[in-house]
């Protein structure tokens, strides 16, 4: 069953239980039930091809010698009805103009949860959705609030590591303080550690949906006739069941802390079609501090492996990969000032020839957010990108590169 079939039945079920009359009719589809985000992009970028054209660059923008690129860069609609106080639901749906399909289910799970007890409160979700992860992507329709661009574990994250499964959570106190445990079992993301191996890391606000495809930069001539050209990141191909888990903690304190481990418990070897079931691991670290009203500080860290293929006489693929960002935003007027420091690697930890995934890199990114209206936001970004990875020589490129980015939008939303 594909996630959507997962989700709709979900639904089906829930509709069924929730309350008649007109408040059920408010609460399914009112105004409040309904909420989207259109963007308009004006961008420029000096460096190599983007990921998204088939190239190692780390930016969604082609590097085309600073040419000023305008377009109707994306647009979301999130669905959010209610149909009792304890089911509700999120259904959203993305038009993103360099990613194939460009039209795209986003999200769409069933939420649940229980009274409120003195014990603690237990809720859960089951569909297709983003893990708890991200602490950039508080927008509708998961997207970025504070820059454009996210950072390279985030932009990963909303790239390989979207799942279809069930998801349950235990929230309770401990005098001052506020514990949060969540786990979950998932499957529909089998190739997650395509990308990261292949391409490395990438800072963007792209987001795969069900039927996204993403084109590979060339590949070794080894992996050439055994991996297709492109990957799918919402493909189930071994039927194993994943799993991740979370513990918050917020201290009586303007302060959040997470651990995060997945497990997509791939087989490696499973295979449809050259795309194949990878085996990927990661642990993240995660702190949110607010000091003051005014400002924010954000700092995430992650540690990962994934393995590929079948031994020969090691695996095909052996990758480590780390990422870790520092980032603050403050509020000055009506504005937002942002900025955020990335570093990446990654390591080939087979002994080909070629050190193919191997990188090391990071990157600045520095923003403002002003308020045009009530329903209009301007941003603008300025982003340097310097990283070093061998495997450019495929392309014919040198493995050491630069790039600079340019970008401000109005955002529309309601």
């Amino acid at each position: 069953m594909r996630a959507r079939g997962l989700f709709a039945a979900a639904l089906g079920l829930a509709a069924a239980a929730g309350p008649g009359g007109a408040w059920a009719q408010e609460a399914v589809f009112g105004r409040d039930t309904l909420h989207g985000m259109a963007e308009v992009r004006l961008a420029a970028a000096d460096g190599e091809r983007s990921w998204l054209a088939a190239g190692f660059g780390k930016a969604a923008i082609r590097g085309e010698g600073w040419r000023v690129k305008p377009a109707f860069s994306q647009a979301v609609v999130e669905w959010k009805p209610r149909f009792s106080f304890a089911v509700s639901a999120v259904v959203s749906a993305q038009w993103q103009d360099d990613v194939h399909p460009r039209l795209d289910l986003n999200e769409a799970y069933l939420k649940l949860r229980a009274p409120p007890s003195r014990a603690g409160r237990l809720s859960a979700r089951v569909g297709y959705f983003y893990p708890p992860v991200s602490l950039e992507h508080e927008g509708v329709g998961w997207t970025t609030t504070e820059l454009l661009s996210a950072s390279a574990l985030n932009s990963w994250i909303g790239e390989e590591v979207k799942v279809g499964g069930v998801e349950a959570s235990y929230q309770t106190r401990l005098g001052d303080h506020e514990l949060t445990a969540t786990g979950a079992l998932f499957g529909w993301n089998d190739t997650s550690g395509t990308l990261v191996s292949f391409r490395g890391w990438a800072l963007h606000g792209v987001r795969a949906g069900v039927r996204t495809e993403f084109e590979l930069p060339p590949l070794t001539r080894f992996l050439r006739p055994r991996q297709a050209d492109e990957t799918y990141p919402s493909w189930e191909i071994d039927h194993r069941v994943g799993y991740y888990g979370r513990l918050e903690w917020r201290p009586p304190a303007p302060l959040t802390v997470d651990v995060f481990h997945y497990d997509n418990r791939g087989d490696r070897i499973g295979a449809r079609d050259l795309q194949w079931a990878w085996e990927t691991r990661f642990t993240t670290l995660s702190a949110n501090w607010a000091p003051d009203q005014a400002t924010r500080i954000k700092a995430q860290a992650l540690d990962g492996r994934t393995w590929m293929g079948y031994p020969f006489p090691e695996v095909w693929v052996d990758v480590g990969f780390r990422a870790a960002y520092l980032m603050g935003a403050r509020d000055l007027g009506r504005g937002t000032l942002s900025a955020r420091y990335d570093v990446f690697e990654t390591r080939d930890l087979t002994r080909a020839d070629l050190p193919a995934a191997d990188e090391s890199g990071w990157a600045l990114t520095g923003g403002w957010r002003q308020p045009l209206t009530g329903w209009a936001d301007l941003f603008l970004e300025a982003q340097r990108i310097q990283s070093k990875r061998p495997a450019r020589a495929l392309a014919g490129d040198a493995a050491k590169q630069t790039e600079s980015i340019l970008q401000s939008a109005v955002r529309l939303h309601f």
